[in-house]
């Protein structure tokens, strides 16, 4: 995506003074060269915090102290925006921002306020970005959470301490949790895996952890039948005793069977133990009626308990809408505004017409309705006095059965007390309970692990999706297709790399990026790979680094389908550090020859990054931090020099903190 650095700025803490503005050209090879601890290295820090980053690297005492807002202008294909974000607070970084959008921008010479904060400013980048919301999981934690902007300016930003390093070769990935989230988001970076497959791994995930669930739950239930269908012939003879039961005895376990005799016992289930009348005792038998009274006086409390709360329902309903008839009517007086508005004869109080030879009489026809309207409104809402009635009715009523009910209990009590064996009747009857309460529930366990059961069809419907999306997965050939990312951006690779200070047994066989190891590769004249921390060298490394990154970018710039997500820039600090080229005096001059070999190789750095942004037709934007002066890089179409600071000229002018 396009995504351009056009403007860095910085608001001083005295407001006399106009910001701090470095203008940059887009499509172009950017320098701002000179001389030591004059702030060139803060760029960095400065950009990629105005972009969102949690923590402040910006340097202390001047740069800090100085300033009170950081920003920076970006290009997008359709506009520019303003990125502009307050200080930190000493330790703690700040969430306010200051942002505008637009085809053009007006940078305000002094911020009053913030409009906008740091997560804003996130989803803005994310949206920009065109990054879809998905993690790679549901937690949305850790190395699997949702890719966003900031995990791309890793690739964007070579620091002074990246730009020539052996063992890293992104910003900030010396971190485990950054480094480990961008090995992770790499294949989807390059365009070998799509959103839709993401969302297919991440469903294929949970349908998989389900399966182990579903599958667990039915060899747990599966066990837990056939136990019971082991026992439940020795439960047909306690369903005998109940009288629940009175067929034969079979003489092996079948499930069908057994399932249609539990299935008859449940159908015929009894009130009580099924025993002959002749052997109920008296006091059997006035436990029996009793239970039969207790039924239905719990039957009828039911019902008087739910015909209470639908009268207090009603109630409550109609006294919330009194009430907010009376605000409306007291809070809008429609008809005492309207008098009030309307005395001055043939002039409408609504537009303010003179032509209205009627509007008096007419407003006061309009009055009138409403005040009737308003009186209804503020009468009182009561019940209908029946509904009272009632509510007192079923208020005694529930006391009277209420009071039934405890004599009925006080009876059961005084039957169990006198009677031991009325006692063990109460005891069975519950016995009885229990146990069809049991067989109810194993019969439909049992049911559900038959073949056409409830588990066994989920179980099944898993395995069809997991099949799927194996085969959606599969069908997308991700493999293949980040291999030939990877072989694209080797290629890229190998081509810079010939017009760089490396040495030449690396610039016959092109370099492997190894998503592994975050690293590159390079091959040895036996033909093993190693990866850059086994070569020896800064200048090799830092080779290694330029061609790597402009191979990226020109690889992302050609992406379409879909477009790259990663920012069309790279910042590199200090890429000539290993070199430190010295420039001869008697070398000074118009047109001046260098034989240093140093220098020389500083060049091929500057002429390689020009080469690859002209390449791309301007497609992305390199900024180089450096100490090398002009004349290494002046006569090399596409390279600008922005700024030199040396000779007391900074990053922060001197005025703004020396009196």
């Amino acid at each position: 995506m396009k995504f351009q650095i056009e403007e860095l700025i910085i608001w001083p803490q005295k407001i006399q003074f106009p910001p701090r503005e470095i203008k940059f050209h887009l499509g172009k090879v950017n320098v701002i060269t000179g001389a030591s601890r004059t702030g060139k290295t803060a760029i960095i820090p400065i950009i990629d915090y105005c972009l969102g980053s949690a923590t402040c690297s910006i340097p202390i005492n001047e740069i800090r102290d100085n300033a009170v807002w950081y920003g920076v202008v970006v290009v997008t294909d359709y506009e520019k925006i303003l990125f502009a974000r307050k200080i930190p607070d000493g330790n703690k970084v700040s969430t306010e921002y200051f942002f505008l959008r637009g085809k053009s921008i007006l940078v305000p010479n002094v911020i009053r306020a913030a409009n906008q904060t740091l997560d804003g400013v996130k989803e803005l980048l994310n949206s920009i970005s065109n990054i879809p919301f998905l993690g790679r999981d549901e937690e949305e934690t850790g190395y699997t959470a949702r890719l966003s902007f900031r995990d791309l300016t890793h690739l964007v930003f070579q620091s002074q301490d990246i730009v020539a390093n052996q063992s890293i070769l992104f910003y900030k990935t010396h971190e485990t949790e950054h480094r480990e989230k961008l090995k992770i988001w790499l294949p989807f970076i390059f365009g070998s895996e799509t959103a839709e497959l993401i969302r297919a791994r991440r469903e294929l995930k949970n349908l998989e952890a389900e399966l182990r669930r579903q599958q667990k739950e039915y060899d747990q239930a599966n066990e837990l039948s056939k136990a019971w269908l082991q026992n439940l012939l020795g439960k047909l003879n306690v369903a005998r005793e109940y009288g629940l039961y009175d067929g034969h005895q079979p003489q092996e376990v079948r499930q069908d069977e057994l399932l249609i005799i539990a299935k008859s016992i449940l159908r015929s289930e009894p009130e009580t133990p099924k025993t002959s009348e002749e052997s109920l005792t008296q006091a059997r038998k006035e436990i029996h009626e009793l239970e039969k009274q207790e039924n239905e006086l719990s039957q009828k409390i039911a019902l008087i308990v739910k015909r209470q709360k639908d009268i207090e329902a009603l109630e409550k309903n109609l006294g919330g809408y009194q009430n907010n008839a009376k605000r409306k009517v007291e809070r809008l007086g429609i008809s005492e505004w309207l008098r009030k508005n309307g005395k001055e004869p043939n002039i409408c109080p609504f537009c303010g017409g003179t032509d209205h030879s009627s509007a008096k009489s007419e407003i006061e026809k309009i009055c009138t309705a409403l005040e009737s309207y308003e009186r209804i409104s503020l009468q009182s809402l009561e019940l209908p006095v029946a509904f009272q009635r009632e509510k007192d009715d079923l208020k005694h009523e529930l006391i009277e059965t209420t009071e039934e009910m405890q004599l009925i209990h006080n009876r059961f009590d005084v039957l169990r007390a006198k009677d031991e064996e009325a006692a063990k009747y109460l005891q069975r009857s519950q016995d009885m309970f229990t146990f069809l309460g049991e067989l109810k529930f194993t019969v439909e366990l049992v049911e559900r692990l038959s073949d056409a059961g409830e588990l066994d069809l989920k179980i099944r419907e898993i395995n069809r999706k997991i099949a799927d999306l194996k085969e959606q997965i599969a069908l997308s050939h991700m493999k293949e297709r980040l291999d030939r990312s990877l072989a694209e951006i080797s290629t890229l690779a190998l081509i810079r790399l010939k017009t760089l200070d490396v040495e030449p047994k690396y610039q016959n066989i092109a370099p492997q990026f190894s998503l592994k190891e975050l690293g590159i590769q390079v091959v040895d004249e036996k033909g093993v790979w190693h990866l850059l921390t086994e070569v020896g060298s800064a200048s090799n490394w830092v080779s290694f680094h330029i061609a790597l990154t402009c191979a990226l970018q020109e690889y992302f710039v050609r992406q379409t389908n879909p477009i790259s997500t990663v920012p069309s820039f790279v910042i590199y600090d200090q890429p000539s550090q290993v070199y430190f080229p010295k420039i001869r005096k008697e070398e000074e001059k118009a047109d001046p020859t260098f034989d240093d070999e140093d220098v020389t190789a500083v060049k091929k750095i500057f002429t390689t990054l020009a080469n690859s942004v002209h390449d791309t037709e301007g497609a992305w934007q390199v900024i180089i931090l450096d100490h090398a002066r002009s004349e290494i890089y002046e006569d090399i179409e596409g390279v600008v020099e922005i700024e030199e600071w040396r000779n007391g000229k900074k990053l922060i002018p001197e005025i703004w903190y020396k009196e």
